[in-house]
C-alpha cells in the first residue's frame, strides 16, 4: 500500500554515506524539486534536490535542504535479518548507535 516514504536531510554525503553504504540502497532517480511546485506541495518556496533511493522491498524519497528540522519523533523503521553487521557497519562509517537488549531481540537506533 505504502509507495515510499519522505524524508528530509540537511548534509548530501549522507545519501552515500549513510542511506546506500549502510543501509545498501540502490540509487533509483535523481531530480530538482521546482519552488513553485515545492510551494504547492509542501509550503516552502525553494528549490530543493531530491534522490529515490530503493531496493527490492522499500523506496525512500529523500529531499536535500537547509531548512533545519526541529527535533520530532521521525523514524524509519527497518528490517534486517542480521542486526549485529547492521550495527557494525553503521559504527565502522562513525554512526552513533544506540542498542536496547530485550527478550527475544534487541532493539537498535542508528
Amino acid at each position: 500500500m505504502i509507495k515510499h516514504v519522505g524524508l528530509t536531510i540537511t548534509d548530501p554525503a549522507e545519501i552515500k554515506n549513510f542511506y546506500q553504504d549502510v543501509l545498501g540502497l540502490n540509487l533509483k532517480k535523481e531530480f530538482t524539486l521546482s519552488k513553485e511546485l515545492n510551494q504547492q506541495i509542501f509550503g516552502f518556496y525553494e528549490e530543493v534536490p531530491v534522490t529515490i533511493l530503493s531496493n527490492e522491498e522499500s523506496e525512500i524519497e529523500i529531499f536535500v535542504t537547509h531548512i533545519p528540522a526541529r527535533n520530532n519523533y521521525s523514524h524509519l523503521c527497518i528490517e534486517v535479518d542480521d542486526r549485529k553487521a547492521l550495527v557494525k557497519k553503521a559504527k565502522a562509517h562513525k554512526y552513533p548507535c544506540i542498542v536496547i537488549e530485550r527478550k527475544f531481540e534487541p532493539l537498535v537506533f542508528i
